[in-house]
Formats: C-alpha cells, structure tokens, sequence
C-alpha cells in the first residue's frame, strides 16, 4: 500500500522531533515505532525521531525477520520501549523485546528470541538469526509437541 500524503507529512514532522523534542540531529529521519506495512497509517502516535542509518538498516532488517516468522505460520508480538531522558524527547535508547507463536497451533515458539536494546545512532547493528527453513523448522517442532 502507498502511503498517504498525511502519513508523509507526519514523517517529515516527527524527523524534526514533532517541534517539542531536544536532540534532533540532521540525519535524523521521522521513522515508524512498528513498521508501517504492520499497522499501516498512524501518524506521530507511531513516530520518532530516529537515526537515519538505524531506521533503514538494523530496524528494517528487525522488522524483515518478524515479516518472515509471519509469512511462514507465525504470529509476533512485541514491545518496543522509547527511553528518552524526559518524555517527549528524541529517544536514545529503543528496547524490543517479542514473542512468536505457532499461528496454527497457538504455541509460543519457546527457542525463538526476537528484539534487542538499540541505541538511536549509526552505530547499531542486527543480525538476523531466522531465516525461511529454520522458521519453518521451529514451528514444525513446537506443534509436533
């Protein structure tokens, strides 16, 4: 789905930290708290001012992993955490942490770790650890059970 003009335009305000935040920095861009192909337009409820590398490499490459569990039979939940030092500025730390589930059988996928602790800066990495086979593998083994 393209997205709406609004929801460009609430990108564009939340890089520049929503004209409340402390702390913008010019690479910042106004990235999704959840991915907008998961919730699709939300406007600055769903936005922060984030690093412009993170935003597009490390949380993108999160973000694909949890696409996959649910192409593959799997149902993710997660909670992202904003850390800033005063509510409503430009977070410096941002905490996942998520649980996927077996879409048929319910059955949380117990050997399945998904999230990290990033910080809003160019330094952050993600290594992906699941890919299509080990998905489906892991969700073959938990509803055998």
């Amino acid at each position: 789905m393209d997205r709406p003009s609004a929801e460009v335009a609430a990108q564009q305000w939340a890089a520049r930290g929503q004209g409340v935040q402390q702390g913008v920095v010019d690479t910042d861009q106004g990235g999704h708290v959840f991915g907008f192909r998961f919730v699709l337009a939300q406007g600055l409820r769903n936005m922060f001012a984030q690093d412009g590398y993170f935003n597009m490499t490390p949380y993108r490459v999160m973000e694909n992993e949890w696409s996959d569990f649910a192409r593959y039979g799997a149902r993710v939940e997660v909670e992202i955490k904003l850390i800033a030092p005063v509510v409503g500025e430009r977070p410096e730390e941002i905490s996942v942490a998520g649980i996927a589930y077996s879409a048929a059988s319910g059955r949380a996928l117990l050997e399945v770790k998904l999230g990290d602790i990033f910080g809003n800066n160019s330094r952050q990495t993600y290594t992906r650890e699941y890919y299509k086979s080990k998905i489906l593998s892991i969700i073959e083994r938990t509803d055998a059970k």
